[in-house]
């Protein structure tokens, strides 16, 4: 069960980023908003760019956060042939409204990451990071991920322009509430009686 919700998590993100956000020329923070910026600027395959930029990353995931490292890396290989794969068949087709793009995709994109966090998996880049800090120190997952993923938006102002890295901010802000929304839901779930398991 827990290998099917992942890859739905997965697809759901995916095919959000082709929809909604790369058609405006807007970004996610971290890695996969790297991973757009060289789309936008060289026309590159978003999902091999984001296993090339990933790599360091989990690299260090595999010395300091072992447990995470396996639970993540499959995702986040999974997630990278997605997008390299459905690029050419989703963007054409994509939603091309910058308010909707930024409001709506960054939302539905939050909830896919939500429930990877919850999955104790991430696609890599903000949201794996931002895992690493909840970890490590306690800091707030939604956060933690917002604060690492908008860290790159200095960068796209010179690159995709002001207007569209606002709309960027806007998506990231919307992804971060994506996120707590499945956090709150999950965490009013009531827990089951604790009965043995025969497994």
């Amino acid at each position: 069960m827990r290998n099917v919700l992942l890859i739905v998590a997965i697809l759901i993100f995916a095919i959000g980023n082709l929809l909604f956000a790369v058609p405006n020329y807007i970004m996610n923070g971290g890695i996969t908003g790297l991973s757009q910026l060289s789309y936008y600027i060289f026309h590159t395959n978003i999902g091999l760019s984001l296993l090339l930029f990933n790599l360091p990353l989990f690299i260090y995931a595999f010395f300091k956060y072992r447990d995470l490292f396996y639970k993540s890396v499959a995702s986040m290989i999974v997630f990278s042939l997605a997008v390299g794969l459905l690029q050419d068949f989703i963007i054409p087709f994509g939603i091309q409204n910058i308010w909707i793009g930024s409001i709506v995709g960054g939302f539905w994109m939050g909830i896919s990451l939500g429930i990877l966090a919850k999955l104790n998996a991430s696609l890599g880049g903000g949201s794996l990071l931002g895992k690493m800090l909840n970890l490590r120190y306690g800091f707030s997952l939604s956060k933690s991920i917002f604060f690492i993923d908008a860290s790159v938006y200095p960068l796209s102002l010179f690159i995709i322009g002001g207007r569209e890295t606002l709309f960027s901010l806007i998506l990231t802000a919307f992804s971060a509430f994506g996120v707590y929304v499945v956090g709150l839901l999950s965490n009013r779930i009531p827990a089951k009686d604790n009965k043995p398991s025969f497994q």
